[in-house]
């Protein structure tokens, strides 16, 4: 089964709604994957409880790897302690690591 990155960009709107829905259906039919906020797509952890709550709600559909670029986050003077989001940081080398270990990434 290919392993699927979702490389989430852009902060909250209908275009985030739209990969929050095909991130869903790849948990429903079992995919394996993983979605990593970068770029404005950070704010998409931050923003309102509703959009949380969708984010919130892929471990329920099996999608439990959740990370954001730190490098991200403190380009935009945030840190991991303004996320009340379940995910895990990752950086530099490790962002380049994970989409080489994928074999369908897409982006927003």
């Amino acid at each position: 089964m290919k392993r699927v990155l979702y490389i989430i960009r852009y902060g909250p709107g209908l275009p985030a709604d739209e990969t929050t829905d095909l991130m869903l259906v790849s948990g429903v039919f079992e995919q394996p994957t993983t979605v990593m906020f970068i770029d404005d797509g950070v704010y998409q952890l931050l923003g309102p409880d509703e959009r949380r709550t969708s984010i919130n709600a892929l471990p329920d559909y099996g999608i439990n790897d959740l990370l954001v670029s730190v490098d991200s986050l403190t380009g935009r003077g945030l840190g991991m302690a303004d996320i009340r989001t379940d995910v895990r940081g990752v950086s530099g080398k490790d962002v380049r690591d994970l989409i080489d270990r994928h074999d369908v990434v897409l982006t927003d």
